[in-house]
């Protein structure tokens, strides 16, 4: 086993008052060939004779676990955590799996495997200690570490291992939110992350404590999908990389489908206001096109007998989602599905986002992101929000259809809704967004190669776009807009309301050539003279 210098300055002062052990992964992973910067050392010193010590030599430690009587030191990129016991065997059958309680002397290699831990790993069998309804007991984390070492290492769980992880499940709702979150972060980042994912489904994990994912499976979707819900959520997942904003924007992605899922029906009867809602009968009709859809679509034909073409929700029956006006057609009163009619999850990213902010309070996700926390943890919110924006921005692409914008406006007006977040142009954002973009657009959906080919075209330019306004941004002539804000009059806050739209428009057309003409443009576009 390769060593540090402070490795190797830390066994040797200890080596000298009693005899030192390697343990847990440091050992599995010698063993396995590899090597590990975290150290287990056990010790028969007690903990303050430990500590005098290590003092006595300039070494600081600090007591972790009041168990287990831990001592930790760091230095630089290395931690040794020091475990001061009575014996090695009462050491190990209080360790949590076989693969973990086995020792070896740092000076002469010897080792000591009191559990068959060597065997097991051998056989790719990954066992808990002594009981392992107490193991769990003791600390219901070691369900999920079970899990990682499990996927991570190739190995078959042991049956009563197995069982008593599913029997105590539920403890870990009482386990701190901090160690649970850097079990699962762990898992969702592994190589073969998918795997780990459908073992928590198996185990029930994500039943109990994830329930709006765990509904997914079996969820049946339309015509470009060749996949359910949940199939097309671990397709998703899967085709991520490593990189846990990512898994978990793979992961999350489509849980607002179970809340939007509807099928196609026809709604016919009188129409109806009261309570804030449009009914007709005992359906309440709800809108997907913002606030003022119904009561430009609908209001005026309140107290008549209506026929519409709407959306029931699967989960919600008594809900319809409406799409359009039928006027003139007669038909059944009450509610009929459409034979053969479409299959719709309308909304679902911003149902998805909602659900979200629910989930993250469960978690600390926040804590294992890179760079700020809290401000990834509101991408991410972001990011499920709009997945869908390139697949309806580009639709006209996708189907072989002319549009009424040009393909360059769209996109770059796309780049720049996803990039600026009122302050600052983000250029991580639509690395992300374009990485689940093409997760989604390969996982399991119905393309052919003219798509594909589309598909590469579109995501290439969005980059592009983004690289030229992140890199254009700065070079907007501001002298130059701040003289025509001086001559047309332009106050208080109007001013920061025109320098905005100027920022925007600029961006979006991917135009540096601030002259008078594209100002007087911008001026009557926005039109602040109005209140």
């Amino acid at each position: 086993m390769v060593l540090n210098d402070f490795q190797r300055k830390v066994i040797n002062i200890l080596a000298k008052h009693s005899p030192v052990w390697l343990v847990g992964g440091a050992v599995r992973d010698r063993l396995l060939g590899t090597d590990s910067n975290d150290l287990d050392l056990v010790t028969f010193l007690n903990p303050e004779r430990a500590d005098n010590i290590l003092r006595a030599s300039g070494l600081i430690s600090r007591q972790i676990g009041m168990r287990f009587k831990t001592l930790s030191l760091f230095e630089a990129d290395s931690r040794i955590d020091l475990v001061c016991v009575d014996d090695l065997e009462g050491d190990a059958r209080r360790r949590d799996f076989t693969i973990n309680a086995i020792y070896m002397n740092p000076l002469s290699e010897e080792i000591y495997d009191p559990l068959a831990g060597t065997m097991d790993l051998n056989n790719k069998r990954l066992r808990a200690c002594g009981d392992a309804g107490e193991r769990f007991r003791e600390d219901p984390v070691r369900i999920l570490r079970m899990v990682k070492f499990s996927v991570r290492f190739g190995l078959e769980i042991e049956k009563d291992t197995w069982k008593e992880a599913r029997n105590n499940l539920g403890l870990l709702a009482d386990a701190a939110k901090e160690r649970v979150t850097s079990e699962l972060a762990g898992i969702l980042i592994l190589a073969d992350a998918e795997k780990a994912v459908r073992m928590l489904m198996e185990m029930g994990y994500w039943d109990v404590f994830i329930p709006e994912l765990a509904r997914l499976e079996g969820i049946v979707q339309n015509q470009y999908h060749s996949l359910d819900v949940w199939e097309h959520t671990l397709a998703v997942f899967r085709n991520t990389p490593e990189d846990l904003f990512l898994r978990l924007a793979g992961l999350f992605h489509d849980i607002g489908k179970w809340e939007t899922a509807s099928r196609e029906c026809f709604l016919a009867g009188k129409l109806e206001f009261h309570d804030q809602e449009f009914w007709v009968q005992e359906y309440k009709i709800i809108g997907t096109r913002g606030k003022g859809e119904l009561e430009s679509k609908i209001k005026l034909l309140v107290g008549k007998n209506v026929k519409i073409l709407g959306s029931r929700l699967d989960h919600y029956p008594q809900i319809v989602q409406f799409k359009r006006n039928l006027p003139g057609e007669k038909g059944t009163k009450g509610l009929t599905l459409v034979e053969n009619g479409k299959r719709h999850f309308l909304n679902h990213e911003k149902a998805g986002s909602k659900l979200l902010v629910e989930i993250l309070k469960r978690y600390c996700f926040s804590m294992v992101f890179t760079g700020s926390g809290q401000r990834r943890e509101k991408d991410l919110l972001e990011l499920i929000e709009n997945h869908m924006q390139a697949t309806l921005a580009f639709m006209p692409e996708f189907n072989a259809r002319t549009s009424r914008r040009s393909f360059k406006e769209r996109a770059a007006e796309l780049v720049w809704k996803i990039c600026w977040d009122g302050r600052n142009f983000k250029l991580q954002k639509i690395h992300d967004f374009v990485l689940l973009w093409k997760a989604d657009f390969q996982a399991g959906k119905v393309h052919n190669e003219a798509q594909n080919n589309i598909f590469e075209k579109i995501f290439n330019e969005l980059i592009r776009i983004a690289l030229w306004q992140n890199e254009n941004l700065p070079c907007i002539d501001w002298n130059q807009i701040n003289s025509f804000v001086s001559a047309q009059g332009i106050k208080g806050e109007k001013i920061g309301k025109f320098k905005n739209y100027m920022r925007q428009k600029a961006m979006k057309e991917m135009n540096l050539e601030i002259n008078t003409v594209f100002l007087k443009k911008a001026y009557a576009e926005i039109d602040i003279s109005k209140k």
